[in-house]
């Protein structure tokens, strides 16, 4: 008994070990930072598609409502009643598993991803920062602030600032007045981005805009709702996202995508006035106004 489990041991081991010089063999003899670097990233990358792997076989052991509730307008009733979308994530998170509602439009989910608490949420954004690179929005950015109508002597704040975009200090260079809002602590490394929202609670902005941001937000009316408290009364909010279609839908961390009614319905919950919606291939901004 005491060989049998012995040489499962030796096998496991074997298999673990191969594994591990799998990722270490692009590295060549004399390493340098961007070789760790690199092979920093292939590990976390791989640890991110395992810890994955077990969530799904834990959530396959999940015993199933017959019955499901919108996360955006709280409309509830039998699942067959919500249209399905599956997809894979890209970035190592699995099948993805989304509803569309029947009485407001909006696709939603994974349900997966809707239960992780707030603090584990973020932790997967950290992961994430750490294992990959976003795209330049530079320029979607800057056409967001464009939907503002801003004015020279109006203060405006970038909501979800991030670190892939040269749009806070291209616009700081233009002599607008502009901070950065980013709470992810790993994708801010340029000046004039804060991370707490405590450092910015005192001012009150003439505009706030962004730029891929509304389908990450795990609960959009209550964050308009937050945004809207540092606006001046008539103010606008300019938001850019191609999520108001169903595309880019490959990634876990799109939790909505706001098509049809559910547009409206946002913006009514979170009491605010729509005043244009604009698209432009896959560009598409949305423009709001607080009373």
């Amino acid at each position: 008994m005491f060989s049998g489990v012995k040489a499962r041991f030796s096998a496991l081991r074997r298999i673990l070990l191969s594994g591990i010089s799998r990722f270490l063999e692009p590295l060549p003899r004399f390493v340098t930072r961007e070789h760790l670097r690199h092979a920093e990233r292939v590990l976390l990358r791989h640890q991110i598609s395992a810890k994955w792997d077990q969530i799904h076989r834990l959530e396959g052991l999940r015993e199933r409502s017959s019955s499901l509730l919108c996360e955006l307008c709280g409309h509830e009733s039998e699942l067959s009643t919500f249209r399905e979308f599956r997809t894979h994530c890209i970035f190592g998170g699995g099948e993805i598993v989304r509803h569309q509602c029947p009485a407001c439009d909006v696709i939603f989910g994974s349900s997966t991803m809707m239960r992780l608490s707030a603090e584990a949420l973020t932790e997967e954004y950290e992961w994430h920062y750490l294992a990959f690179d976003e795209g330049d929005s530079t320029e979607d950015e800057i056409r967001a602030f464009r939907g503002l109508q801003p004015e020279s002597r109006g203060r405006y704040l970038n909501w979800g600032a991030g670190n892939w975009s040269q749009s806070l200090s291209r616009l700081r260079h233009e002599g607008w007045d502009v901070l950065g809002f980013e709470p992810h602590s790993s994708a801010m490394p340029q000046d004039g981005v804060v991370t707490k929202l405590e450092h910015i609670e005192h001012l009150s902005f003439d505009g706030i805009f962004s730029n891929n941001l509304l389908e990450h937000l795990r609960h959009p009316v209550d964050d308009l709702r937050q945004m809207a408290s540092l606006l001046k009364p008539g103010s606008l909010m300019s938001h850019a996202t191609p999520c108001f279609n169903y595309k880019f839908e490959f990634t876990r961390f799109h939790l909505f995508f706001f098509l049809g009614r559910s547009r409206e319905v946002l913006a009514q919950r979170a009491g605010l006035e729509v005043v244009s919606f604009a698209e432009d291939g896959n560009f598409m901004n949305w423009v709001l106004r607080k009373p």
